[in-house]
């Protein structure tokens, strides 16, 4: 059994010059097909620590007089040996192929050639399937989820900044949103773009914004306008390898820190985190629903594993009732802070409303928003803005997965993207079992306490080298004598990663 991550079943090299510098990240195991140029017969690929391979060597490079000639494109030459390899109809494979590249005909003349060369290659090895249900299924990436999820919640106004790996959700909207009736920005920068979502939401408009860490740290200001202002406002996170610039094509879970602590001054938030692509589309809907109810900022982590790589899944199921924040009326009274709701939520007022006219501004302010340098009122200020979080908590206590034989003896705490590989590495040790939040903060503390019964070892596991999410969770709850297994960023974890880790702290 493979688990996700693990090792892979086809690798195809157009030239091994060009892989090289990528051998770290790559896995073959014995019944790996391999597809190699012609050219590089004679390299035997002891570099990818398995000398038993016995690759197929196809002529990607044409070459004339020693030198390399422009010919048919090595991709869909490649793509004719892929559908030779896995048996796939080479009819889905023009179709698709006369579907991208309609616009350019003399293209589309030139790759169809291309793949029938690719077909036409003999003696190509073959990869046995599993044999499908046959019910209709999409295929979607995890960006192209989180901004189609976006949509289905309401959004009605987007602005971003193109940062790998989160630069896809903003294609997708471009495309998508206006036909539905919304508008999409590339703004100068992170900024603006953060800028521009406060704005379009105090008017009245679901919005968001997504970007990676880089743009995520310029994002901090205006989060805090967000929660002063009580403006509601979502902001996805593709995380990607850091500090500073770090890996922008690399994937990591080391922007923890900075959702659940960046800012100045006392400034709540809600921190959710995505489990995959399916998880994504389901998720969005959720991250709206409560930034548009408690009005505040709220921070969805992905990650470059989930944002582009591209899933099978089963047809979206339909939309769910947009929630809408709460409007204020005459009948609620001049109050737009109210210090004495419950929840510290008090319904919005959108510019217009006849009568509803007030100051919104990231300074202090006091009920109804005058600014103030009062200490008392700051202080009932900062406790009406927190309970907000506390009515979070109580409404969102069993976001959360558990994986795993319930009475397994062995516990993994994870978050976001672990979850895939745990999925796949629990089937296989059945004395283990796993927790996963949705909700990062508020972290669904009782469901930890309940599942952690019973346990006689326990270990979190996350993608950070620092152990971020341990760190955490330390600041929540009893973590004496849970173990830390930790990695930093780059490729995703593996099965035999997560052993290995086992081993050495156990």
């Amino acid at each position: 059994v493979l688990h996700e991550g693990e090792e892979s079943y086809l690798m195809l090299c157009l030239r091994m010059g060009d892989l090289l510098r990528f051998r770290g990240a790559i896995r073959v195991h014995p019944g790996t097909v391999l597809f190699l140029d012609a050219q590089d017969e004679g390299e035997p690929p002891a570099w990818l620590g398995r000398t038993d391979l016995k690759p197929y060597l196809y002529p990607f490079t044409l070459t004339e007089g020693g030198m390399e000639v422009q010919g048919l494109p090595k991709n869909m030459r490649a793509l004719g040996l892929i559908c030779r390899a896995l048996g796939w109809d080479p009819a889905l494979a023009r179709e698709a192929l006369a579907e991208r590249f309609a616009h350019r005909p003399a293209a589309l003349e030139e790759d169809l050639k291309a793949l029938e060369r690719g077909l036409a290659a003999e003696s190509v090895p073959r990869l046995p399937l599993l044999k499908g249900s046959g019910q209709s299924l999409v295929i979607e990436s995890g960006n192209e989820a989180v901004a189609r999820g976006a949509m289905d919640a309401g959004l009605r106004f987007y602005a971003g900044y193109p940062i790998t790996p989160s630069s896809e959700i903003l294609e997708t909207l471009i495309r998508e949103l206006p036909p539905r009736g919304g508008s999409v920005v590339q703004a100068e920068d992170e900024i603006s773009a953060i800028g521009m979502v406060i704005g379009a939401s105090f008017g009245g408009v679901p919005s968001m914004t997504a970007t990676s860490g880089p743009g995520f740290s310029l994002m901090t200001e205006m989060m805090g306008l967000s929660c002063m202002a009580e403006i509601p406002t979502v902001v996805v996170d593709c995380q990607r390898a850091g500090p500073a610039t770090g890996m922008p094509s690399r994937t990591e879970q080391a922007d923890l820190n900075h959702a659940l602590y960046a800012g100045h001054g006392d400034l709540p938030r809600v921190v959710m985190g995505l489990f995959d692509v399916v998880h994504a589309r389901e998720a969005m809907p959720r991250a709206f629903a409560l930034a548009e109810t408690f009005q505040l900022p709220v921070v969805v982590l992905s990650d470059a594993y989930i944002s582009q790589r591209r899933q099978i899944r089963d047809p979206a199921p339909a939309p769910p009732e947009v929630i809408k924040r709460e409007a204020w009326s005459a009948a609620h009274g001049p109050a737009r802070f109210d210090l004495h709701t419950p929840n510290g939520v008090v319904p919005f007022r959108v510019p217009g409303t006849p009568g509803a006219t007030y100051l919104a501004a990231g300074i202090e302010q006091n009920e109804i928003g005058v600014p103030t340098a009062d200490t008392h009122v700051h202080m009932e200020m900062s406790a009406k803005r927190q309970r907000k979080i506390t009515a979070i908590a109580e409404e969102t206590g069993d976001r959360f997965r558990t994986l795993g034989r319930p009475g397994a003896p062995r516990g993994i705490i994870a978050w976001g993207s672990m979850y895939g590989l745990l999925c796949e590495w629990l089937r296989g040790n059945p004395e283990y079992r796993a927790f996963l939040p949705e909700m990062l903060l508020p972290f669904p503390l009782q469901g930890l306490a309940d599942w952690r019964s019973g346990l006689e070892w326990t270990a979190t596991l996350e993608l950070s080298y620092s152990g971020q999410f341990h760190n955490y969770l330390a600041s929540l709850t009893d973590m004496a004598g849970v173990l830390k297994l930790t990695r930093s960023g780059g490729i995703p974890l593996s099965g035999s990663d997560l052993t290995q880790l086992i081993e050495e702290k156990s």
